[in-house]
């Protein structure tokens, strides 16, 4: 494994470290490479019930492509532009490839947790708000950063934006590029906590783990009703959340549940 990640497994969280502080966590062709495999992993793992992914350092939670250093646009910044379609093999394919890492951390069937120790920018960002939840340290800043280097974004940045914030302060965030701190972050919903920063890493843990204990059965498709929402019709989403109550309902966690509420305990979830 690549020490430009690190993994970390503790009672079912799962935390993924982007670890080049020094480069403030700038994305590589070398991470970017490894990240779509590692998340299908852990989504694959029994075991991990949460992932969490973060920046190492108290600078960045992930400051964009390195574009001085082999960043995901260098696959793609040489390709001919006046080309319709970019030959087969080229920087366009190894986006999409890279792509799947918001992709991953949208649709896993567990729940994705960013922690956001420092600054988040383009694709950094994006990567952050592909996640189902966000913590963010109170010295947090994020941009877009796209129209700054002339670039239209990537990694679904424009998809995730447009859900969390709405699409007129989205086109704002993104055409005029501005720098917004974490508690103008909370306040337009582009984060759902902001922590002190000398208490972040440990409240973003407890936020983990509060989402590891939950019910990872029920969790699975809580997801996939929510990501049908976002696209579908009330009717289809009717039909899908039936569906999820027909596997639900007859489960062990939802009768160990019952039980532990009759008993005025707290529930213990397996998974089945």
């Amino acid at each position: 494994m690549s020490e430009s990640i690190l993994i970390e497994h503790d009672a079912g969280v799962a935390t993924v470290t982007l670890n080049r502080p020094e480069r403030m966590n700038g994305l590589t062709d070398e991470i970017m490479t490894a990240l779509p495999e590692i998340l299908r992993d852990l989504a694959n793992q029994p075991g991990v019930r949460c992932v969490m992914i973060t920046g190492a350092g108290e600078r960045a939670f992930c400051a964009g492509a390195d574009l001085g250093g082999g960043g995901p646009t260098a696959a793609v910044r040489d390709t001919d532009s006046a080309a319709a379609e970019p030959p087969t093999g080229s920087g366009g394919d190894k986006l999409q490839r890279y792509h799947e890492t918001p992709w991953q951390l949208h649709s896993m069937p567990k729940p994705t947790l960013a922690a956001i120790n420092g600054s988040a920018a383009g694709a950094g960002l994006s990567i952050a708000m592909a996640c189902d939840l966000r913590i963010a340290s109170e010295s947090a800043v994020f941009a877009t950063a796209f129209g700054r280097i002339g670039l239209s974004g990537d990694f679904g940045g424009t998809y995730s934006m447009t859900q969390l914030v709405g699409p007129a302060k989205a086109r704002e965030l993104y055409l005029l590029g501005d720098r917004i701190d974490a508690q103008e972050a909370l306040r337009i919903g582009l984060v759902q906590r902001v922590a002190p920063a000398d208490a972040f890493r440990e409240q973003a843990r407890e936020l983990a783990q509060r989402l590891a204990d939950g019910p990872p059965l029920a969790y699975r498709y809580m997801k996939r009703n929510l990501n049908a929402a976002m696209t579908s019709d009330m009717r289809s989403v009717l039909d899908v959340e039936a569906d999820g109550m027909s596997h639900t309902v007859p489960s062990e966690d939802f009768r160990s549940a019952v039980d532990a509420f009759l008993n005025k305990k707290k529930p213990t979830f397996s998974g089945r």
